[in-house]
């Protein structure tokens, strides 16, 4: 008993207590942004930013920076664990490499809130189709309007100038150092709710991408509360191309924080990242078999006046045009009747066998008869005479 008072005396439960806060405060610097990038066949690209899992004591995502590019965009954020520790996060491209979509090609959604935050589908038919929650109720986003056709729940678009859907007009800032990006990145990237000038607009003050935690929220960007999404979509030419976006934003609280001691609506964390995809597969062709008609070449017999030298009995050569007939093929279809000789069997019976006929005997009491018998015993006697001679 004495030894655990040891083990476990004032200062060791003071130590144990700051081991727990220090983990808890690392764990409250976790808040991170869901970004996810779709291609669709036509080359049309969609980022969609959701605030799914909260954590570290955010209630809130502050998304004050984003970005989209054909070579290539990137995103940093670091956040301290004390109360007035430098927290940071950009997401941009880096000039003169990098350069961000032209301004007039991008379009976005309101803010949204689906029935289920965690069901994401993309379709890649055509201009694409994005669709958040699920059943009847599922929110379904196109770039063109057949691309929704019979879907649920069609989204607005609206351009990167409208103020309408819980966003304000967006501008485009340049020469961005974020500190978790090195002393020497300058990236630009697109902000929101700063006032700016021009075609397109260019921010007059630049979006927020360093603070410290614990300070009071950005007064730029636009929030997504938890189970809240946005979806921003790049159209342009970009069949052949690779596409890359990127997001910035801070963790905010709404209530204040147990272990940080932080006001409501201050920063306890930050959050960033970036995504790329390659340039959709390109149309496959399927070539089709198609009957050609050709014509059969025909001679037909077609005058044709041809010129012939003819020589007189004179020394004087004059020409005579004679008329003659040429044979010129033409294609005509012609149909021509065919005699064809066909073998025919014929079946030749045998010659049948035929017996001598029987001589015929006159009957014996028929006058030949009398006769035959007659000349018979006759024969008869003489054979007999000349038998008895010889003897």
């Amino acid at each position: 008993m004495i030894a655990r008072v040891g083990l476990f005396g004032r200062s060791g439960r003071l130590a144990l207590v700051a081991a727990l806060f220090g983990s808890l405060l690392v764990s409250r610097a976790s808040a991170q942004v869901e970004e996810s990038e779709f291609r669709a066949a036509d080359g049309t690209t969609y980022q969609v930013i959701r605030a799914e899992t909260l954590g570290g004591g955010a209630d809130e995502l502050q998304i004050t920076t984003i970005a989209g590019a054909i070579a290539g965009a990137g995103s940093c954020a670091a956040t301290g664990n004390m109360s007035g520790d430098p927290t940071s996060a950009i997401g941009g491209v880096l000039p003169p490499g990098m350069s961000l979509h032209p301004f007039a090609d991008i379009v976005r959604t309101f803010i949204l809130t689906p029935n289920d935050i965690s069901e994401l589908h993309f379709n890649t038919t055509f201009g694409g189709r994005v669709t958040l929650g699920t059943g009847g109720g599922a929110l379904n986003v196109c770039a063109n309007a057949f691309d929704c056709t019979a879907q649920s729940n069609p989204q607005t678009l609206v351009p990167l100038t409208s103020n309408l859907g819980g966003v304000q007009p967006a501008c485009i800032a340049t020469g961005l150092n974020a500190q978790c990006d090195g002393p020497v990145n300058q990236r630009d990237s697109i902000g929101f709710n700063i006032a700016a000038a021009g075609d397109p607009p260019i921010c007059n003050s630049p979006p927020t991408v360093n603070t410290t935690v614990c300070a009071a929220r950005p007064t730029d960007g636009f929030v997504l509360a938890m189970g809240q999404a946005i979806v921003f979509v790049y159209d342009g030419s970009l069949q052949a191309s690779g596409f890359a976006v990127a997001t910035g934003g801070f963790g905010i609280t709404t209530d204040p924080a147990i272990f940080l001691t932080c006001p409501a609506n201050s920063v306890v964390s930050a959050t960033g990242d970036n995504d790329s995809q390659p340039a959709p597969p390109a149309p496959t062709n399927t070539p089709t078999l198609t009957p050609t008609l050709t014509p059969t070449n025909t001679p037909t017999n077609t005058p044709t006046n041809t010129a012939t030298n003819t020589f007189t009995a004179t020394n004087t050569a004059t020409a005579t045009f004679t008329p003659s007939f040429t044979l010129t093929p033409t294609n005509t279809a012609t149909v021509t009747a065919t005699r064809t000789n066909t073998p025919t069997a014929t079946f030749t019976a045998p010659p049948t066998s035929t017996r001598p006929p029987i001589p015929v005997v006159p009957s014996p009491t028929s006058p030949a008869g009398i006769v035959m018998v007659i000349g018979l015993g006759g024969g008869l006697l003489w054979a007999l005479r000349r038998i008895a001679r010889v003897r």
